[in-house]
């Protein structure tokens, strides 16, 4: 049996991939994310509900975290912790997954002079083929839904 800290590492990485896509196939929660920008630092700071597992995307590089409010338990390549508010910890490259035990307030601190939140994920971090695919399949629906709209209101008019 794979342990959760096991499944995060490197060499089990399409195991995380799979539960990523399990994941997609289900209704996302709605996580509102701030961007805070400072000199030379970006901080993207979500808040997301208890009861949510979080597949994090890929980073490229260590990375500061501060969590601000709330319990998670968090799965790294490093192993499984529970993490209380207040913490601040240093998170390898890679991929998290976590669980939401009570509702966080969960701050990404990544340095750089990037005011671009698109051109930071750019630079930061890699979406999993499977995300790309399932972004892509939304992305193609929605322009599909307005397309529609948008006859139907030429219709009518």
């Amino acid at each position: 049996m794979t342990t959760l800290a096991e499944a995060v590492r490197d060499d089990e990485a399409a195991k995380i991939e799979r539960l990523e896509g399990a994941m997609l196939q289900h209704e996302q929660v709605e996580c509102p994310v701030e961007h805070i920008f400072g000199p030379g630092l970006y901080i993207r700071q979500g808040v997301i509900p208890a009861g949510t597992l979080v597949v994090g995307h890929r980073h490229k590089n260590a990375h500061t975290n501060i969590l601000l409010r709330g319990v998670m338990v968090l799965a790294t390549e490093d192993g499984v912790r529970r993490i209380e508010a207040p913490m601040v910890w240093i998170a390898p490259p890679g991929r998290k997954v976590f669980l939401v035990l009570e509702d966080i307030l969960l701050q990404n601190l990544y340095p750089t002079d990037l005011t671009d939140p698109d051109a930071i994920e750019e630079a930061f971090i890699e979406k999993s083929e499977t995300w790309q695919a399932h972004d892509e399949e939304v992305r193609a629906r929605l322009l599909s839904g307005i397309a529609q709209t948008m006859e139907l209101a030429a219709s009518c008019g």
